[in-house]
């Protein structure tokens, strides 16, 4: 809102009229850069003039009769000052909210609604958003697309926010799963995936992931991490460890490797993947939920169902929490292998 448009709006004109009732009457008038009169007036002449500036460009006057008082000169001019402030900032912040919803409406469309259906196998997910858009992505599906023997799971976490975070999060999902299905193996596809982030899309954001390889029928796990939490497994006995692999984050090295881990989830055993709004998690006194806590709480849950698991780990840092703001989105998945 400029000058002009703001000496239109009727606060600002019955401001005017105020200041120069302060003034005992006498004439106070705005103008424009050029000296246009804008509202107020008439003036006597030997006046003074004080300049109307925004981003240190003068835009405007605010003019007035010899025995106007000073300060009250220097309260107009602050009023006008400030409401095109004010105004201008009111647009930013109604333009970023717009942005955060969409990338929000972005993030939500690519999170799977289902998952796919597995013999002896169960999913659950949990999806819980900060303030802002943080990228986050979960995933469920079969290798090439109808494998009965493989089924992958991906989970991965964008170091941005808003829109950019969103797109880059929906474009990483769709490389992902198609490298899956053409690689030898989930380090070679998250070669390739970094591949083209760093050497092709060249974004200032990076993508942490980790994609696993389960074969249902053993329940065998080939595992490859780009700089994410490692998985971890509820053995039967309420041990709880970890399946390990290494690699840097996507998109920052173009030429970046990625070691292969492995593990197997036994008969009534689960594995947790998560990103860092769970471990990072703060309790209003600043302190992190932390991974020894995760640890203790999944012990309690051996031979769980998969959606239990889900639930007594969003519950458990919603108490740790305490109406603690959350500074990241929260995201677990979990994959159930039925006794």
């Amino acid at each position: 809102m400029e000058l002009d448009a703001l000496i239109a709006d009727p606060t600002l004109r019955s401001l005017l009229d105020l200041a120069s009732a302060a003034a005992g009457g006498a004439a106070i008038a705005v103008t424009d850069a050029d000296g246009h009169l804008l509202a107020g007036g008439p003036l006597a002449a030997g006046g003074q003039s004080l300049p109307v500036s925004v981003d240190n460009k003068a835009i405007g006057h605010v003019v007035c009769d010899a025995s106007t008082p000073p300060d009250v000169v220097a309260l107009v001019r602050a009023a006008l000052e400030l409401a095109i402030t004010g105004s201008r900032d009111h647009v930013m912040q109604a333009r970023a909210a717009e942005e955060l919803a969409i990338g929000r409406r972005i993030q939500r469309s690519i999170l799977p609604r289902r998952f796919p259906e597995v013999p002896g196998w169960r999913f659950a997910a949990e999806y819980e958003p900060a303030r802002e858009v943080g990228g986050d992505l979960y995933d469920v599906f079969r290798l090439g697309g109808d494998s009965d023997d493989v089924v992958v799971l991906l989970i991965a976490d964008v170091t941005g926010k808003g829109v950019p975070a969103a797109l880059l999060m929906a474009d990483t999902k769709a490389l992902l799963r198609a490298a899956a299905d053409h690689a030898i193996g989930p380090a070679d596809a998250l070669v390739r995936v970094n591949r083209i982030l760093a050497l092709e899309r060249r974004s200032s954001l990076f993508v942490t992931a980790a994609l696993a390889e389960i074969d249902v029928r053993t329940g065998g796990v080939r595992l490859a991490s780009a700089g994410h939490e490692s998985p971890l497994v509820v053995r039967t006995d309420g041990g709880v460890e970890t399946i390990g692999a290494s690699g840097f984050i996507l998109g920052a090295v173009g030429d970046a490797g990625y070691e292969e881990g492995s593990g197997l989830i036994g008969a009534g055993e689960t594995v947790l993947l998560y990103t860092d709004g769970v471990t990072e998690a703060r309790n209003p006194q600043g302190a992190f939920y932390g991974e020894a806590r995760l640890r203790t709480l999944l012990g309690g849950l051996a031979s769980a169902a998969a959606d239990d698991v889900r639930r007594a780990v969003v519950e458990d840092v919603g108490e740790f929490r305490a109406g603690a703001d959350a500074h990241d989105d929260l995201t677990i998945l979990v994959a159930e292998r039925e006794n």
